[in-house]
């Protein structure tokens, strides 16, 4: 009797024990998720540029000054970046924001890449298609070796014949516009590729070292072109780097080009990378990178600053009386409820690199209201789930602060 009550005894104190257990375990969890409450305050501020007296930026400046007051020509800006740039919302708001605030005429988009050709994710204003015959070459693949330019991805077709549209919701084709489809030199024998516009007018592209690809101008208005590419050689396979759009009227031209986990020692890997700078030759180049860097595990400062100066190295030998922006990356976290402690050394790194170089530098973490800034971004709906990423109101926001940093020095 006393053995089995001792049993009794024995079996109750563990299930006792168990529930402690469990309910302290649950009462860490619960204070673990207090914890990660934040509370940061909304605060989004006018961050200056730095450096902006750079000889450079003021002749952009003064090119941007003259559009704004009807002298003729295309002041051309090319934004560099990554998954926050392949989603265009935020060079799409910049570009509008200088139009709306400064009065600068925009003349519509320059380089594009058809991020929908090569079978991947993309925000924008412009649709291209039928997709099915194409496949997308990434350059932060480590297992791809493809022939990239300006863009971080190539789109390939081994087809036979295919034809693709693009087609402009915000603005239009003008007649006299030049449109280049940016294709590695040894392709330009083995395709022939023909304009077609909504009028029903065809013409042939011819292809131009100096343009870097097969090229024509627009025979007249319309908001879709379509082409028709026809092999050759046979076995040849059809590259596309880009698109670029050459308008005819005057003011501001607008570039962009961004690729998902890029990061400042991809773009060092791109073989036409210069040759489409100089082609396209814009009067400025915002280099909006630094996110992924800051992923990495392996992250050192000294390594960072290297690749940045071999990068601004490669651009200015290009394009080399263009002016220089850099742009750190925004605040954001590595896990949810964790700020990525390595976004300010980034944007450190930035700033000492802008400093020694003379290019201009923007603070984007310090715009958005500092460290865990984040935080609040996502509270009023600006930051995505996943508290890297920002949705479209959250891209426009940031536009708009490097814009007010763009209209103090006017």
């Amino acid at each position: 009797m006393n053995g089995q009550l001792t049993r009794v005894n024995i079996f109750v104190l563990l299930i006792v024990t168990a529930a402690c257990i469990f309910s302290f375990d649950g009462f860490a969890k619960t204070r673990k998720k207090k914890r990660q409450v934040h509370k940061t305050s909304f605060r989004p501020v006018c961050s200056r540029l730095e450096n902006a007296d750079s000889p450079e930026f003021k002749r952009l400046i003064n090119k941007l000054k003259d559009a704004r007051n009807g002298k003729l020509g295309t002041t051309g800006i090319l934004i560099l970046g990554d998954s926050h740039n392949q989603c265009e919302d935020f060079g799409t708001a910049f570009a509008l924001y200088l139009n709306d605030s400064l009065d600068i005429p925009y003349a519509g988009r320059g380089f594009v890449f058809p991020y929908s050709l090569a079978r991947t994710s993309h925000r924008s204003d412009m649709q291209f298609g039928p997709t099915a015959a194409w496949y997308g070459c990434r350059f932060t693949k480590e297992q791809n070796d493809c022939e990239w330019g300006l863009a971080g991805w190539t789109a390939h077709c081994n087809d036979d014949s295919v034809t693709f549209h693009w087609k402009l919701n915000r603005n239009r084709f003008r007649k006299g516009d030049e449109i280049v489809l940016l294709c590695p030199d040894k392709i330009s024998t083995d395709f022939t590729i023909q304009l077609s516009d909504t009028a029903g007018n065809t013409l042939d592209m011819g292809y131009s070292k100096n343009n870097c690809g097969f090229s024509a101008f627009m025979p007249s208005e319309g908001n879709q072109v379509e082409f028709k590419i026809k092999k050759k050689t046979q076995g040849a396979e059809f590259v596309l780097q880009g698109i670029v759009l050459r308008p005819l009227a005057n003011g501001l031209v607008c570039g962009i080009s961004g690729t998902n986990g890029a990061r400042l020692d991809h773009y060092l890997q791109n073989p036409d990378f210069q040759r489409h700078l100089t082609s396209i030759n814009p009067s400025m180049v915002l280099i909006a990178l630094g996110t992924n860097d800051a992923f990495s595990g392996n992250f050192n400062p000294e390594a960072t600053a290297g690749f940045l100066q071999q990068l601004l190295t490669r651009i200015k030998s290009a394009i080399p009386d263009a002016a220089i922006v850099l742009v750190g990356p925004p605040d954001h976290c590595i896990r949810k409820g964790r700020v990525n402690p390595k976004t300010a050394r980034i944007n450190a790194v930035f700033s000492e690199i802008a400093g020694y170089l003379d290019f201009v530098f923007w603070n984007q973490q310090k715009a958005m209201g500092g460290k865990g800034s984040v935080f609040a971004w996502r509270n009023k709906k600006l930051a995505t789930r996943d508290m890297i990423h920002f949705t479209t109101e959250g891209y426009t926001l940031q536009a708009r602060l490097l814009g007010r940093a763009f209209k103090a020095e006017f």
